[in-house]
């Protein structure tokens, strides 16, 4: 895909938006709105009114691709389509963007890691109205990093109910869905199953006879066995990481007996239960703390290492997506009161998001792609197009080559 291919394909899937506007008064073609929208958040903008300023700023660049007859619009045009267009109509652009815009192998599902999760727009709480803020869930492919849908909830209680109707609506045959303790529901297990895709609970709390079955499955089969008696069928995994001032090791003890487990089969293909010890050392205090979670697998082919890499993995949804769109992307900075705009943005940074890690590449990180595409337009060009965008390698001498430099300069201080 060349750099002009992803604008074409963003402009063209845009048209798919009907224009809820009369013809009369009518300045600003809807897909131009929308374009610029996209563009100007990758190139760092966080709310309207930046849209509006990188508009501006770049209203040269911008002419080379849009007619703009009537100049560029103001941030309030920009609010108004964010709030008039239906969340459904959005999503369904969102995922033809998503789906259109990146190489075929990045779609991938079979054999990956989706992690479903809600996150709570902060910004969108309006106090004069006493409501609570739009609470979203997504599908988050792991290895690729983009959001694969999303759906609003009025509560977070109610991402139990949202959950598998977001399942049904995606493409999932041959992934693993992994979900908190919330999602810990027969109906989740069984809809992830109905759709194609293994599923990897994590059990608390919420499920108190499942956990306790759980905990007295694992003590009884990694106790010492007595004189004669069959070895339990257990499945070990252990790995240490070293970094960010910690040392972390990870247990993972993978059980295939589930006769411990009280009404077992109400939990759809349930094959496994499993336990992940994580034990933290500060490298600086010395401080150690443990913790260890239970959960239920229904992959038969899935081994310790499986289930310790997807326990962990599942916090990529936490970390490569929340608090990026936090932190990098200002989510909770800027309010939006109105609850459709509000999630309708959600969208559109969620997508934004998902292009720029497509192009981090060697030496860059998010936000730096996000500078650069706000220093150099043409670069916005290449995030949509999907090109890896990395910092420039430095050429190394070869080591013959360094070696008589070196021994040249060692002759020279001797003379």
């Amino acid at each position: 895909m060349n750099d002009l291919d992803g604008y074409r394909q963003l402009y063209r899937l845009s048209a798919q938006i009907p224009d809820w506007r009369s013809d009369l008064g009518k300045l600003h073609r809807l897909t131009e709105v929308l374009f610029i929208m996209v563009v100007a958040l990758i190139a760092g903008a966080q709310d309207c009114e930046d849209i509006h300023g990188f508009g501006d700023e770049n209203e040269h660049w911008l002419r080379q691709l849009l007619t703009l007859k009537h100049g560029i619009p103001h941030h309030d045009m920009y609010l108004r389509t964010l709030a008039a267009v239906p969340a459904e109509q959005f999503e369904a652009l969102v995922r033809a963007w998503t789906a259109a815009l990146r190489e075929p192998d990045a779609l991938k599902i079979d054999g990956h890691q989706v992690a479903f999760d809600g996150q709570s727009l902060r910004a969108s709480v309006d106090r004069s109205l006493g409501s609570l803020p739009v609470h979203m869930v997504s599908a988050y492919l792991i290895e690729a990093g983009f959001t694969l849908g999303s759906k609003r909830v009025d509560e977070k209680s109610n991402e139990i109910m949202a959950i598998p109707d977001l399942m049904r609506s995606l493409n999932l045959r041959g992934a693993t869905v992994t979900i908190d303790a919330m999602g810990c529901q027969r109906e989740i297990a069984a809809t992830a199953r109905e759709v194609g895709a293994h599923y990897q609970l994590q059990v608390k709390e919420n499920q108190p006879t499942l956990l306790q079955n759980i905990k007295t499955s694992m003590v009884e089969a990694t106790r010492r066995r007595r004189p004669g008696e069959a070895p339990a069928k257990l499945e070990r995994h252990k790995d240490v990481d070293k970094g960010h001032g910690r040392i972390e090791t990870r247990a993972c003890i993978l059980s295939r007996d589930l006769s411990g487990i009280e009404k077992r089969d109400d939990w759809r293909d349930l094959s496994g239960i499993a336990s992940v010890m994580r034990e933290r050392t500060d490298a600086i205090s010395g401080k150690t703390s443990q913790e260890i979670g239970y959960y239920i697998v229904s992959d038969p082919s899935a081994t310790a290492a499986d289930v310790a890499r997807l326990a962990r993995g599942h916090w990529g949804i936490e970390n490569g997506l929340h608090w990026s769109l936090d932190v990098v992307w200002g989510s909770d900075a800027h309010a939006i009161r109105d609850r459709n705009a509000a999630e309708n943005m959600a969208r559109l940074r969620r997508f934004c998001a998902g292009m720029v890690k497509q192009s981090v590449g060697w030496g860059m990180s998010g936000k730096r792609v996000r500078k650069l595409a706000g220093w150099n337009p043409n670069n916005i060009l290449r995030v949509l197009a999907g090109e890896v965008i990395a910092k420039k390698r430095t050429k190394v001498a070869p080591v013959k080559y360094r070696k008589a430099q070196e021994a040249a300069k060692a002759v020279a201080k001797k003379k």
